[in-house]
């Protein structure tokens, strides 16, 4: 994907991220666990499940030759394992993994999804995430009838249709989920300044007031998912408690989207390679996407088939809490400061809160291609389209991104935003896939609405089976409050249809 190299060099992640499906399926490799349980319909649909794995490029290994017996006969990390039926405590292919990040469990139960009928979304999310902490599986799948259906911890539930299509569906809805793993930044990542984060003594004391408004909005509609607590899961035994809690990184629990407020950013006007000062023009952009020269950090862009140098100033933002209540905040200890500070992501913590409460979002690397993103537009906007409201509401008042797991209505347009990444693969928001896809598909749509770009207000990006977030210039309580908007204009739509 154009672009997308920018995300990787600007946040130190490896460049060998795979971006498509094809890409993602060919880097896979799966072994299956021997069977826990036999039925006729498990066994049918894992052999046609083999099957289309090896027609998409997958490599399946047998097991004995997926175990690492110089550790304790683990299977080695990276591999994928697929357990069959549901099995005992100490059977349980979660027992045998390496790594609970790099081997993916993957388990077929003969039996639909135990979602209750009608659920709301926090209903359906309690419900999946019960069962991924009972079997300690990342993707449960669920045979019924002739079709199947998996979820995953963000509260997907996607239904697959029939047999017929595995192919299809295994590489463009489950391969990605495998993929693109679920791992937060490393703590030793992040450069902590804690306690100095006073949001009234430098000023922001009415962005504290539009995060407070708009939480009492997602509060009332309910889109917005509550924190699940892992003291309210049910579990085999302590030892299975404690791996959720490493897996969360000793999190209490899981909480769902994010409210953001970019904080105002001085941008230059992108100049075009042709134009540059000879070091700029000289300098191996293909190899490294980032250039740094005492301090002051350079991109090179494409777009609208030329080659832009935009400087890059440091980025900050007012972000909720990992973990925190999103919907019930407390603002003194649940809205820190998140940046890009001297090439490092840096979090200062509010006063009397340690970096230990403060863990790295899921979420991180995605708010922050968000961010660098909306730099990088408003620095071409204003070279290209100078009458543009985004770069002066950047500059000025800074700028919003709001995270929901819900999905924008096609009949309830919002003006002048962008909308983008319906095509891209399900990847969560805590992927480096969805930073890519974030920063990458909001430069792209700019050229595919070249004759909007003079009002243009901000992006709308949709991950597919995991939710939206929109950034632009409406503040975070004017996106709740249109998210509320919409979906009473599609209750209503439901209703009069009924």
């Amino acid at each position: 994907m154009k672009n997308s190299a920018l995300i990787f060099d600007l946040l130190n992640i490896s460049r060998n991220v795979p971006l498509s499906e094809k890409e993602m399926a060919q880097s896979l490799t799966v072994t299956f666990q021997p069977v826990h349980k036999n039925t006729d319909r498990l066994n049918r649909f894992t052999e046609k499940f083999k099957k289309a794995l090896v027609d998409i490029g997958v490599k399946i290994l047998p097991y004995e030759d997926a175990l690492d017996h110089e550790n304790g006969g683990k299977v080695r990390s990276g591999i994928v394992i697929i357990e069959q039926g549901l099995g005992k405590d100490d059977d349980l292919a979660i027992k045998t993994v390496s790594s609970l990040y790099h081997n993916p469990v993957v388990c077929i139960f003969d039996s639909p999804p135990p979602i209750p009928e009608n659920p709301t979304l926090q209903e359906t999310l309690d419900s999946i995430v019960s069962v991924l902490a009972w079997n300690l599986s990342h993707v449960p799948i669920f045979l019924h009838d002739e079709k199947w259906t998996f979820c995953t911890m963000n509260g997907a539930v996607v239904e697959c249709g029939n047999w017929n299509n595995l192919k299809d569906d295994i590489l463009y809805s489950l391969i990605p989920k495998l993929s693109a793993q679920v791992v937060p930044p490393k703590r030793e990542d992040i450069y902590y300044r804690e306690g100095v984060f006073d949001p009234i003594e430098e000023g922001y004391g009415d962005f504290i007031d539009d995060f407070m408004s708009a939480a009492k909005i997602w509060r009332d509609n309910g889109l917005m998912l509550a924190h699940t607590s892992i003291e309210d899961l049910d579990y085999r035994n302590r030892f299975y408690k404690r791996i959720v809690s490493r897996y969360l990184d000793h999190r209490t629990g899981m909480s769902y989207g994010f409210m953001v407020k970019q904080l105002p950013t001085p941008v230059e006007p992108a100049v075009e390679r042709t134009e540059a000062p000879d070091f700029l023009q000289k300098h191996n952009w293909e190899e490294s996407a980032v250039l740094e020269i005492n301090g002051d950090y350079y991109l090179m862009i494409n777009l609208f088939e030329k080659e832009w140098i935009v400087n890059v100033p440091e980025v900050w933002l007012m972000s909720t809490r990992s973990g925190c209540n999103k919907t019930n905040l407390n603002p003194k200890k649940d809205i820190l400061k998140l940046g890009l500070f001297d090439g490092k992501i840096t979090i200062d913590t509010p006063a009397g809160i340690t970096k230990q409460e403060c863990r790295p979002s899921y979420d991180t690397y995605a708010i922050l291609a968000h961010a660098l993103g909306n730099v990088i537009t408003a620095s071409i906007l204003m070279r290209e389209y100078p009458s543009s409201p985004f770069p002066k509401a950047l500059q000025e008042r800074g700028l919003s991104v709001s995270h929901w797991h819900g999905y924008p209505d096609a009949e309830y347009p919002l003006t002048g935003y962008m909308l983008h990444g319906m095509e891209n693969p399900p990847v969560s928001c805590s992927t480096p896939q969805s930073a890519a896809y974030a920063i990458g598909g909001k430069l792209n749509s700019l050229e595919k609405k070249l004759n909007l770009l003079d009002g243009y207000r901000g992006d709308i990006h949709v991950e597919p089976h995991h939710g939206t977030n929109i950034t632009g210039v409406m503040s975070i309580t004017e996106t709740a409050a249109w998210v509320d908007k919409m979906h009473k204009h599609n209750q209503s739509k439901k209703t009069i249809s009924n």
